[in-house]
């Protein structure tokens, strides 16, 4: 085995340093290893240097991790443990401030249409916190509404900064680490602006916004005559240009399931496939081949620096010109080397790259498919060869071609059973998933999206040379086939067993029970009920609230499906994501109270737009004092009751009619309140039902001061958990809430600054974790 290893890396060096680079790195991330200090470049010089002398190649594999655990110390300096982020992590709420420094187009939009750029700081300002930082900081910035780029230059700017908020619930996307990785180190938001002079980054300012116009020509021209179907038009534009944003969500999560998503979006496939479509174009021409190279890798870049310069296009990019370099020199080839060298490239100008999820599956996947696709072909050759009775002269056209149409098959079924097994690790750890489908998919999807590419390319070749109706006629060829690749898509989606998710990291809990109080924005709700290996929610935010935390939550736990979903009233941002639920869970069965929806609601609520559809969902309506049983498990029984509303309650206002519901587990009560506001808690009060609870879970009203001492006397509970957000006064936590907490002498744990709240229910405790604020707490019986 040593002999092999060895034999291995004389082969491969360029790979093999590559990977001692990479332990370099992580050496360092953890923290084993300290990269500062004048000792540790003194150790990796000597081990440099005695490399070169003494010609033992060998000193190059530590003296690689050794400099690259310097770079990566260096890179952590400028984002991580820059003095901005440091003095940010202190505070709570944006800061105003005041900005010197250069402006970069970064050509993206938010919701609100406001227009971003990178900032290359050169000096802040924030007079609130006595803050003056020289250091340079690169800052993503949001330009005043209506206002687009102004053009490279130095600028001073007068705004808010801030960190973007870590993630509060588990499973979900961090975008503070995520900025970081980047190397961002902060947010502004841009109040009013001044130019201070014309220098700046002009030259690369200019070079961007040439690729954008590039960009817009293209897409332009893409949907010449395809205007009546945005749907697949956003679908061809995701494919050649990386703008995905404008695709249907249903069509992205149909390309995610089936394990195909790298075709749907410009990835490194679509940087290779475009480098293959040009050579053999110009290989029809009889272009020399050295011209030939030099051309593919002119439209390489270009195609990178047009879609945006992506990092998957990039590295892709990269990739190909240092694999084509080799056959320039007369030098042969190596897939192996050629990654190393483009992964030593990319480390040493970002190390961070590391750490992201693309680039950990583009060098992985590639790699394992390369020394993995071989030995899986060799084993399907027997099936792909002629009859061997038969001599291969006096076989007949169909014969051959039968056996090429079978080659090609297991050509491309051993890349893609190699890609998956190398992509399987990764997808597990960051998106706790498995979709064996994609095997089979990927043979479909990939050689449509390679027509559906060399289709674009011959339809903007027309549109050069002003043939519109050629052009045309290639725009609707190309539609076609992104008709074809959005159903083959959603069919292997939607086979049995194609895709699930589990949850491989965490420990299994024993506790009978588990419920999860997730964090939403802008007054939203969603909680998860764990009884046994059953899944129950208890409202599910909004559509959105769906995508970005719901969903990534619940698959990065394990849960397949939903066996029930309670929701509390009509409110867009408490049920608004039923229709997905539905569809991503396979239908559970629906609760909600019998006064829903209210008489005055609106045609286009949730709620209503739920029951209006063809089929609607099968829907229990519950009344006051009825029960359902969620576990009938004896040794830790759970059942809910409905406290409210009752028959009378005819409020028009949907927070007025909120469903209050007492959850029994085992020993333990949970009064679920969700929006209540006064009006319910006076009838609470003043009913007949036993109200006392061990923990109380609660939102905000839209307009009630809710939680009264009244009611918190009435219910007495050991712990009230809150959902807020305090970024609006509507949905912050009530300061008079916190006082009569703190009288009571009741633990108040709000999911803003504490993060989602999990809650582990046994025979005799609750044990309560939050995640953000990584705060613990023990309930005992009373």
């Amino acid at each position: 085995m040593l002999v092999k290893l060895q034999l291995w890396t004389r082969v491969n060096p360029l790979l093999t340093l590559a990977l001692a680079a990479v332990i370099g790195i992580l050496v360092t991330e953890m923290g084993w290893l300290p990269a500062h200090g004048g000792w540790f470049l003194g150790v990796t010089t000597a081990l440099l240097s005695a490399a070169l002398i003494s010609g033992r190649a060998w000193l190059l594999i530590p003296g690689a991790a050794l400099v690259f655990a310097c770079i990566h110390t260096a890179r952590t300096d400028e984002t991580f443990r820059h003095p901005l982020r440091l003095a940010l992590q202190q505070q709570d709420k944006p800061l105003p401030a005041t900005i010197r420094g250069s402006l970069l187009p970064e050509f993206d939009t938010t919701k609100d249409e406001r227009s971003h750029a990178l900032c290359t700081t050169r000096k802040i300002e924030i007079p609130a916190a006595g803050i003056v930082i020289e250091q340079a900081a690169t800052l993503l910035v949001r330009l005043p509404k209506g206002v687009r780029f102004p053009g490279a230059g130095v600028f001073e700017l007068h705004g808010s900064i801030y960190l973007p908020r870590t993630a509060s619930n588990p499973g979900t996307f961090d975008a503070q680490e995520y900025s970081l990785r980047m190397g961002r180190v902060g947010r502004f938001d841009i109040d009013h602006m001044q130019r201070l002079s014309g220098s700046g980054e002009t030259w690369w300012c200019g070079f961007l916004e040439r690729a954008e116009l590039c960009r817009q020509w293209i897409s332009r021209q893409l949907i010449q005559d395809l205007e009546e179907d945005p749907q697949t038009v956003a679908v061809l534009r995701a494919m050649a240009l990386g703008m995905s944003a404008e695709a249907d969500d249903e069509i992205e999560d149909a390309f995610r399931n089936s394990g195909t998503l790298h075709v749907f979006a410009v990835s490194g496939l679509h940087v290779g496939l475009l480098g293959v479509i040009v050579l053999i174009l110009l290989q029809q021409t009889r272009t020399p081949r050295a011209v030939s190279l030099w051309i593919v890798i002119f439209v390489v870049f270009a195609y990178a620096f047009v879609t945006g310069w992506r990092p998957s296009a990039a590295r892709a990019a990269f990739m190909v010109v240092i694999y084509l370099s080799a056959t320039l020199v007369d030098r042969e080839s190596s897939l192996q080397n050629s990654l190393g060298a483009a992964a030593l490239l990319l480390l040493a100008t970002d190390s961070n790259q590391l750490f992201m999820p693309g680039f950990q599956l583009s060098f992985g996947v590639l790699w394992l498919s390369t020394i993995g696709s071989a030995p899986l072909l060799k084993r399907l050759q027997p099936f792909t060869r002629l009859d061997p009775f038969l001599p291969p002269q006096l076989a007949n056209w169909r014969q051959r071609g039968w056996s090429t149409c079978r080659l090609w098959f297991a050509t491309t079924l051993s890349v893609s059973f190699a890609a998956w097994i190398g992509s399987l690790p990764f997808i597990l750890g960051h998106f706790h998933s498995i979709t064996p489908v994609a095997v089979i998919a990927n043979c479909v999807l990939v050689p449509l999206s390679s027509l559906c590419l060399g289709t674009t390319c011959l339809s903007l070749c027309a549109a050069a040379l002003h043939l519109t109706g050629v052009q045309i006629i290639f725009n609707n060829v190309n539609w076609a086939l992104a008709k074809a690749m959005i159903a083959s898509a959603m069919w292997f989606a939607g086979l049995p067993g194609g895709n699930f998710h589990f949850q491989p990291t965490t420990a299994p809990t024993h506790a009978p029970a588990a419920w999860h109080m997730l964090e939403l924005p802008h007054g939203g709700a969603a909680n998860h009920l764990r009884s046994g290996k059953t899944h129950w929610l208890f409202d599910i935010g909004s559509e959105a609230s769906f995508r970005r935390v719901l969903r990534p939550y619940l698959h990065s736990n394990g849960v397949n499906t939903i066996a029930g979903v309670f929701l509390s009233h009509n409110d867009a941002d408490h049920i608004g994501a039923a229709g997905q639920v539905l569809t991503t869970f396979d239908a559970p069965l629906l609760y909600c109270s019998s006064q829903e929806p209210g008489r005055r609601d609106a045609s286009r609520s949730a709620l209503r737009r739920l029951l209006d559809q063809p089929h609607p969902p099968s829907l229990r309506k519950l009344h006051v004092d009825e029960r359902v049983t969620l576990s009938d498990a004896k040794a830790f029984n759970i059942d809910v009751q409905v406290l409210y509303p009752t028959q009378q309650v005819q409020n028009d206002r949907g927070d007025d009619r909120a469903m209050v519901l007492m959850v029994q587990l085992g020993p333990w009560r949970v009064l679920w309140l969700s929006d209540t506001g006064w009006h319910a808690e006076k009838a609470l009060c003043s009913s007949s039902q036993d109200l006392h609870c061990d923990v109380m879970i609660r939102s905000q009203h839209e307009v009630d001061l809710s939680t009264s001492a009244e009611f918190l006397i009435r219910t007495r509970p050991q712990i009230i958990l809150c959902g807020s957000d305090a970024r609006t006064v509507e949905t912050a936590l009530p300061a008079s809430l916190v006082q009569r907490a703190k009288e009571l002498n009741i633990p108040l744990l709000d999911t803003w600054s504490s993060g989602s709240i999990a809650l582990e229910f046994h025979q005799d405790e609750i044990r309560i974790v939050t995640n953000r604020s990584k705060q613990q707490l023990v309930l005992k019986p009373r």
